[in-house]
């Protein structure tokens, strides 16, 4: 906590200055994202594909953590900058699974338009083990949230986060896109 009231200040238009920017760059991605969640362990009883072993570690696949996934709400992405990923043994391309980037992410409420999105964000904010569903005009992509960073030495300017991309999730389909106006146009 610093001392002097103009390294808040600074630090706080900051923040807002990135979330202007990211809720309408011309460049920015609709996303949906959800929360990973454990499930909690039933009795024996429940036909369930995986238990939950606290403490003992996994022996086998059947033995991880049972795990779902949580709608949170809807937000949008600006990728600042694509780490590529590692080279196939050949040399050839890229592993899509290992390629990573870094973004903003900003959560807003779709109910609400114009201003009101910038000034009244949700109660929710990207965590460590979120998805975003990228929605791409009907194509949609998956990346984890697997790392966060700061923009500056102060926490309270805002919020960088490492992103993977992940292709084993295409049961999440948790919404119609063509519902979703913000999809064709992210901000009127």
């Amino acid at each position: 906590m610093s001392l002097r009231i103009e390294n808040e200040l600074v630090t706080n238009g900051q923040s807002l200055a990135n979330r202007i920017i990211t809720l309408r760059s011309q460049g920015v991605i609709p996303t949906f994202a959800f929360r990973r969640v454990v499930l909690p362990v039933g009795d024996s009883t429940k036909d369930r594909d995986r238990d939950t072993w606290s403490g003992l570690g996994s022996v086998s696949n059947s033995d991880e953590h049972a795990i779902d996934y949580e709608p949170l709400g809807h937000a949008m992405v600006l990728m600042l900058d694509s780490l590529g990923g590692a080279f196939h043994d050949t040399g050839m391309f890229v592993l899509p699974e290992e390629m990573s980037s870094i973004v903003l992410v900003e959560p807003y409420d779709i109910e609400l338009e114009g201003d009101e999105r910038l000034k009244n964000m949700p109660n929710w904010e990207p965590k460590k083990g979120d998805l975003l569903c990228f929605m791409l005009n009907g194509h949609k992509e998956y990346h984890e949230v697997t790392g966060i960073m700061a923009q500056a030495m102060l926490a309270s300017a805002g919020k960088r986060y490492a992103l993977s991309q992940r292709f084993d999730l295409n049961y999440l389909d948790a919404f119609d896109e063509a519902d979703i106006k913000d999809v064709a146009m992210p901000y009127e």
